[in-house]
């Protein structure tokens, strides 16, 4: 990064604090460049099969439970469906209370643009659908991703996402609140996913519990890769915060490092760990995703404590999580078998969220929308398809154990600009 940009990126931390921590915007390295990269994958043989949509209809829920520090936890459901016989088009407006600031988005909501049926009913089939847990980006919502979770429904898959309860309050201290909360907020979405399956229940019969991935961005990630089992180890942290020079922009990352104390209270600890704190991970997820999520509280034993098959994604130029503090981390020190790291190199922070044009509380005077809806080398386009495609055929493989998707993951790749791809799992 030269001078330019990291001048500029000094400055927006020093103004911006609470938006770069949370990962909100793609970042200033980001924003300053000029693509000079076209915006659109090309693909050859082999296609981008697991892009394309799947067989079912969605349909959409939302349902109610309880979550970290006994607060109200919404769950916004997305299922295959039977397509009501009057309506042949899906199509729905989300809507979730805004998390943010009058200063950062005045309007009192968020809204996205769908296609699913609201209260459909379930497609009933003689297998139970596998079950993808969701966690979103901080302080944002499930709805952001609506092109995701509706496709992985259309794909054969049950997604139950939490809305998380956190806000920016002015100051960084709901971001360790909630390395605590969230690991929490997923096992009671899957206990809660237990209940919905049961007989007389909205989902009964439908939920196969035996098969279960958790994916995110962001602070999703950070959340995927602790329910999944990584473990903090705040030791290395801090000894890899005191390395950095002075004026290093991912001193900004150290910044919130928490009071230990008070998260082994709030985790229900008697004492602070001397090593690795426990694992906050839940034994019923088989495998995890994690998009530009957050390994540096981790860092490089805590992951190898991470045994369930995981896929990493991220920009190499993503200053929300740093690539080589996120992605990268998790896909060199996971203790996985199988792992998978895909790089989406001068990319950055918001690859995986809709389209702005399909979120439009981003044009409502929001302060960031060029941060949020623009990336360096993609434009305002997102590489959706690249992103539906790797991480169908990974939940495919680890909750299906489709031999298709394996032989797509592990064979040969399609030829894509803007992406490099690594994997532990080869073709048998």
């Amino acid at each position: 990064m030269n001078h330019h940009h990291r001048d500029r990126l000094v400055a927006t931390i020093r103004g911006l604090t609470i938006l770069t921590a949370a990962g909100l915007l793609t970042a200033a390295c980001a924003s300053a460049r000029t693509s000079t990269t076209s915006a659109t994958a090309k693909t050859s043989t082999p296609s981008l099969t697991y892009a394309a949509p799947g067989k079912h209809a969605v349909g959409y829920r939302e349902f109610t439970t309880t979550g970290a520090q006994e607060q109200t936890l919404t769950l916004r459901a997305w299922y295959p469906a039977r397509p009501p016989a009057d309506k042949k088009t899906a199509t729905i407006n989300y809507t979730a209370p805004t998390k943010f600031g009058e200063q950062i988005l005045p309007a009192k909501a968020i809204t996205s643009v769908g296609k699913a049926f609201e209260n459909g009913e379930p497609e009933r089939t003689s297998k139970p659908y596998p079950l993808v847990v969701f966690s979103h980006g901080y302080a944002i919502s499930p709805i952001v991703f609506s092109t995701l979770v509706e496709h992985y429904a259309s794909q054969g898959y049950i997604v139950l996402a939490p809305e998380h309860n956190e806000s920016f309050d002015g100051s960084l201290t709901g971001f360790w609140e909630e390395l605590i909360d969230r690991p929490v907020d997923i096992r009671r979405t899957i206990d809660y996913a237990e209940l919905l399956t049961k007989p007389g229940e909205a989902f009964a019969g439908l939920i196969d519990m035996d098969n279960i991935a958790v994916v995110g961005h962001s602070y999703g990630g950070y959340t995927a890769l602790a329910a999944a089992g990584a473990r903090f180890d705040f030791a290395a942290y801090k000894a890899r915060c005191a390395a950095l020079p002075a004026d290093d922009p991912l001193n900004f990352f150290c910044a919130p490092i928490p009071n230990e104390a008070d998260m082994a209270a709030r985790a229900g600890l008697s004492e602070v760990p001397s090593g690795l704190w426990p694992s906050f991970g839940d034994l019923r997820i088989k495998a995890a995703i994690s998009m530009a999520g957050d390994a540096y509280p981790f860092d490089q034993r805590g992951l190898a404590e991470l045994k369930v098959p995981i896929m990493a994604m991220g920009g190499t130029i993503d200053d929300g999580t740093p690539y080589e503090w996120g992605a990268k981390l998790t896909y060199d020190h996971a203790g996985s078998k199988y792992k998978t790291l895909i790089a989406f190199p001068g990319a950055g922070h918001m690859l995986y969220v809709d389209p702005c044009d399909n979120l439009p509380w981003t044009s409502e005077n929001f302060s960031y929308r060029d941060g949020f809806c623009t990336d360096a080398i993609w434009g305002t386009d997102r590489p959706l398809d690249i992103v539906m495609h790797y991480t169908t055929a990974f939940l495919r493989e680890t909750l299906n154990a489709d031999p298709s998707a394996r032989t797509a993951l592990a064979g040969k790749q399609p030829h894509l600009d803007n992406v490099e791809y690594q994997t532990t799992n080869r073709a048998r």
